[in-house]
Protein backbone atom coordinates (compact mmCIF):
# COMPACT_ATOMS: atom_id res chain seq x y z
CA UNK A 1 0.00 0.00 0.00
CA UNK A 2 1.40 3.41 -0.81
CA UNK A 3 2.31 5.84 1.94
CA UNK A 4 2.72 9.62 1.55
CA UNK A 5 5.21 11.57 3.91
CA UNK A 6 3.11 14.81 4.53
CA UNK A 7 0.49 14.46 2.76
CA UNK A 8 -1.09 17.65 0.66
CA UNK A 9 -4.28 16.30 1.43
CA UNK A 10 -6.44 13.08 1.07
CA UNK A 11 -8.55 11.28 -1.74
CA UNK A 12 -10.89 9.47 -0.90
CA UNK A 13 -12.15 7.09 -3.73
CA UNK A 14 -15.45 5.22 -4.25
CA UNK A 15 -14.90 2.24 -6.43
CA UNK A 16 -17.61 0.72 -8.42
CA UNK A 17 -19.02 3.59 -10.71
CA UNK A 18 -15.75 5.52 -9.85
CA UNK A 19 -12.90 3.79 -9.91
CA UNK A 20 -14.05 0.80 -12.14
CA UNK A 21 -17.06 0.14 -14.41
CA UNK A 22 -19.01 -2.91 -13.38
CA UNK A 23 -22.39 -2.11 -13.21
CA UNK A 24 -23.90 -5.45 -15.03
CA UNK A 25 -21.69 -7.60 -12.99
CA UNK A 26 -23.85 -5.25 -9.74
CA UNK A 27 -26.93 -6.37 -10.92
CA UNK A 28 -26.10 -10.13 -11.76
CA UNK A 29 -24.84 -10.02 -8.49
CA UNK A 30 -27.30 -8.38 -6.28
CA UNK A 31 -30.18 -10.99 -8.44
CA UNK A 32 -28.03 -13.98 -6.97
CA UNK A 33 -27.87 -12.87 -3.37
CA UNK A 34 -31.07 -11.77 -3.03
CA UNK A 35 -32.37 -15.28 -4.92
CA UNK A 36 -30.58 -17.02 -1.82
CA UNK A 37 -32.09 -14.11 1.15
CA UNK A 38 -35.14 -14.39 0.19
CA UNK A 39 -35.15 -18.53 -1.57
CA UNK A 40 -37.12 -17.29 -4.38
CA UNK A 41 -35.49 -16.50 -8.37
CA UNK A 42 -34.97 -12.98 -8.40
CA UNK A 43 -34.56 -11.95 -11.85
CA UNK A 44 -31.76 -9.38 -12.90
CA UNK A 45 -34.51 -7.11 -14.57
CA UNK A 46 -36.31 -7.21 -10.95
CA UNK A 47 -32.47 -6.40 -9.57
CA UNK A 48 -32.15 -3.38 -11.97
CA UNK A 49 -35.42 -2.13 -10.53
CA UNK A 50 -34.88 -2.31 -7.20
CA UNK A 51 -31.04 -1.95 -7.19
CA UNK A 52 -29.84 1.11 -4.81
CA UNK A 53 -25.91 2.01 -4.25
CA UNK A 54 -25.94 1.00 -0.51
CA UNK A 55 -26.74 -2.78 0.62
CA UNK A 56 -29.04 -1.56 3.14
CA UNK A 57 -31.37 0.46 0.55
CA UNK A 58 -31.19 -2.28 -1.61
CA UNK A 59 -32.55 -4.66 1.66
CA UNK A 60 -35.61 -1.79 2.15
CA UNK A 61 -36.01 -2.47 -1.76
CA UNK A 62 -36.63 -5.78 -1.33
CA UNK A 63 -38.90 -5.70 2.35
CA UNK A 64 -36.26 -6.40 4.41
CA UNK A 65 -35.25 -4.39 7.61
CA UNK A 66 -31.54 -4.88 8.72
CA UNK A 67 -31.26 -1.84 10.70
CA UNK A 68 -32.66 -4.00 13.77
CA UNK A 69 -31.86 -7.14 12.84
CA UNK A 70 -28.20 -7.94 13.28
CA UNK A 71 -28.57 -11.60 12.30
CA UNK A 72 -29.94 -10.49 8.86
CA UNK A 73 -27.18 -7.64 8.42
CA UNK A 74 -24.18 -10.38 8.78
CA UNK A 75 -25.67 -13.15 6.47
CA UNK A 76 -26.47 -10.15 3.61
CA UNK A 77 -22.90 -8.65 3.90
CA UNK A 78 -21.46 -12.50 4.23
CA UNK A 79 -23.20 -13.31 1.23
CA UNK A 80 -22.62 -11.02 -0.75
CA UNK A 81 -19.23 -11.30 0.15
CA UNK A 82 -19.46 -14.91 -1.31
CA UNK A 83 -21.28 -14.07 -4.09
CA UNK A 84 -18.85 -11.33 -5.02
CA UNK A 85 -15.75 -13.61 -5.02
CA UNK A 86 -17.39 -15.10 -8.55
CA UNK A 87 -15.88 -14.27 -11.76
CA UNK A 88 -18.33 -12.31 -13.62
CA UNK A 89 -17.93 -9.56 -16.68
CA UNK A 90 -14.39 -8.09 -17.23
CA UNK A 91 -13.70 -5.08 -14.82
CA UNK A 92 -12.63 -1.83 -16.14
CA UNK A 93 -11.15 1.55 -14.97
CA UNK A 94 -13.09 3.95 -16.82
CA UNK A 95 -11.15 5.95 -19.17
CA UNK A 96 -8.38 8.02 -18.11
CA UNK A 97 -8.67 6.98 -14.33
CA UNK A 98 -5.03 5.51 -13.60
CA UNK A 99 -4.01 8.38 -14.99
CA UNK A 100 -5.45 10.73 -12.63
CA UNK A 101 -4.64 8.13 -9.71
CA UNK A 102 -0.39 8.62 -10.84
CA UNK A 103 -1.07 12.41 -11.24
CA UNK A 104 -2.63 12.44 -7.26
CA UNK A 105 0.46 10.21 -5.98
CA UNK A 106 3.07 12.24 -8.17
CA UNK A 107 1.64 15.73 -6.57
CA UNK A 108 1.54 14.17 -2.99
CA UNK A 109 -1.57 13.15 -2.41
CA UNK A 110 -2.48 10.14 0.04
CA UNK A 111 -5.12 7.81 -1.63
CA UNK A 112 -7.61 5.70 -0.44
CA UNK A 113 -10.98 3.52 -1.18
CA UNK A 114 -14.14 3.90 0.60
CA UNK A 115 -16.60 0.77 -1.36
CA UNK A 116 -19.93 -0.85 -0.58
CA UNK A 117 -17.82 -3.74 -2.31
CA UNK A 118 -16.77 -6.39 0.25
CA UNK A 119 -12.82 -6.33 0.69
CA UNK A 120 -11.82 -9.33 -0.94
CA UNK A 121 -13.21 -8.58 -4.36
CA UNK A 122 -11.86 -5.15 -4.24
CA UNK A 123 -8.53 -5.34 -3.50
CA UNK A 124 -8.80 -8.40 -6.02
CA UNK A 125 -10.23 -6.54 -8.63
CA UNK A 126 -8.28 -3.77 -8.04
CA UNK A 127 -4.95 -5.52 -7.80
CA UNK A 128 -5.88 -6.94 -11.26
CA UNK A 129 -6.72 -3.71 -12.87
CA UNK A 130 -2.82 -2.31 -11.38
CA UNK A 131 -3.78 0.65 -9.00
CA UNK A 132 -4.35 -1.35 -5.85
CA UNK A 133 -0.91 -0.52 -4.83
CA UNK A 134 -1.35 3.17 -5.45
CA UNK A 135 -3.82 3.60 -2.14
CA UNK A 136 -2.88 3.30 1.27
CA UNK A 137 -5.76 2.31 2.79
CA UNK A 138 -9.16 0.33 2.37
CA UNK A 139 -12.85 0.29 4.40
CA UNK A 140 -15.30 -1.96 2.90
CA UNK A 141 -19.17 -3.59 3.23
CA UNK A 142 -17.37 -6.13 5.76
CA UNK A 143 -14.88 -4.18 7.53
CA UNK A 144 -17.62 -1.41 9.04
CA UNK A 145 -20.99 0.35 8.83
CA UNK A 146 -21.34 0.96 5.34
CA UNK A 147 -22.49 3.94 3.73
CA UNK A 148 -23.75 6.45 4.06
CA UNK A 149 -22.77 5.75 7.69
CA UNK A 150 -19.08 7.98 7.74
CA UNK A 151 -17.62 5.15 10.07
CA UNK A 152 -15.08 4.62 7.12
CA UNK A 153 -13.69 8.01 6.72
CA UNK A 154 -13.56 8.42 10.17
CA UNK A 155 -11.73 5.56 10.54
CA UNK A 156 -9.27 6.32 7.48
CA UNK A 157 -8.91 10.00 8.04
CA UNK A 158 -10.61 11.18 11.00
CA UNK A 159 -7.48 12.60 12.71
CA UNK A 160 -6.45 14.31 9.71
CA UNK A 161 -7.86 18.12 9.10
CA UNK A 162 -11.15 17.39 7.34
CA UNK A 163 -10.46 20.81 5.24
CA UNK A 164 -7.73 18.39 3.49
CA UNK A 165 -10.30 15.62 2.88
CA UNK A 166 -12.09 15.05 -0.17
CA UNK A 167 -14.69 11.82 -1.39
CA UNK A 168 -14.89 11.32 -5.11
CA UNK A 169 -17.89 8.99 -5.98
CA UNK A 170 -20.82 8.58 -8.27
CA UNK A 171 -23.89 7.77 -5.71
CA UNK A 172 -25.90 9.34 -3.10
CA UNK A 173 -24.08 7.16 -0.04
CA UNK A 174 -20.69 8.63 -1.12
CA UNK A 175 -21.94 12.58 -1.33
CA UNK A 176 -24.10 12.00 2.01
CA UNK A 177 -21.05 10.24 4.02
CA UNK A 178 -19.05 12.94 3.20
CA UNK A 179 -21.34 15.51 4.24
CA UNK A 180 -21.93 14.01 7.34
CA UNK A 181 -18.53 13.30 8.23
CA UNK A 182 -17.48 16.95 7.40
CA UNK A 183 -15.68 16.87 4.08
CA UNK A 184 -15.42 18.36 0.63
CA UNK A 185 -16.89 15.91 -2.10
CA UNK A 186 -16.84 15.90 -5.74
CA UNK A 187 -19.74 14.28 -7.97
CA UNK A 188 -18.44 11.21 -10.23
CA UNK A 189 -20.70 11.66 -13.53
CA UNK A 190 -18.55 10.05 -16.05
CA UNK A 191 -20.70 6.65 -15.48
CA UNK A 192 -24.57 7.63 -17.06
CA UNK A 193 -25.48 10.45 -18.92
CA UNK A 194 -27.60 11.42 -15.79
CA UNK A 195 -25.86 11.36 -13.42
CA UNK A 196 -24.74 15.45 -13.24
CA UNK A 197 -28.31 16.07 -12.66
CA UNK A 198 -29.19 13.25 -10.14
CA UNK A 199 -26.09 14.19 -8.25
CA UNK A 200 -26.51 17.69 -8.09
CA UNK A 201 -29.63 17.47 -5.74
CA UNK A 202 -26.97 15.94 -2.71
CA UNK A 203 -24.95 19.26 -2.67
CA UNK A 204 -21.49 17.92 -3.74
CA UNK A 205 -18.70 20.54 -3.98
CA UNK A 206 -18.15 20.07 -7.43
CA UNK A 207 -19.20 17.93 -10.63
CA UNK A 208 -16.78 16.28 -12.92
CA UNK A 209 -18.19 15.27 -16.00
CA UNK A 210 -14.51 12.70 -16.57
CA UNK A 211 -11.60 11.70 -14.46
CA UNK A 212 -9.36 14.32 -16.10
CA UNK A 213 -11.47 17.17 -14.28
CA UNK A 214 -10.70 16.15 -10.71
CA UNK A 215 -7.02 17.07 -10.22
CA UNK A 216 -7.83 20.91 -10.54
CA UNK A 217 -10.96 20.71 -8.76
CA UNK A 218 -8.99 18.92 -6.06
CA UNK A 219 -6.31 21.33 -6.14
CA UNK A 220 -8.88 24.18 -5.69
CA UNK A 221 -11.18 22.19 -3.08
CA UNK A 222 -8.45 21.12 -0.62
CA UNK A 223 -5.13 22.54 -2.02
Amino acid sequence: MSFVENPRGHVVFDCDGTLISSQESIYEGLAELMTIILAREVTIDEARVKYAADLMTVANNFDLDPSEDRELQERLINTWREVAAKQRHEFKLFPNIKELVLDLVDKKYQLYVWTARDRQSTLRILKELGIAQYFFEFRCVDDCAPKPNPRGLEEMVGDYDKSKVVMIGDSYPDLYGAMSFGCQSIAACWAGDDLEEYLGKYDPSALAKAPQDCLKLIEKLIG
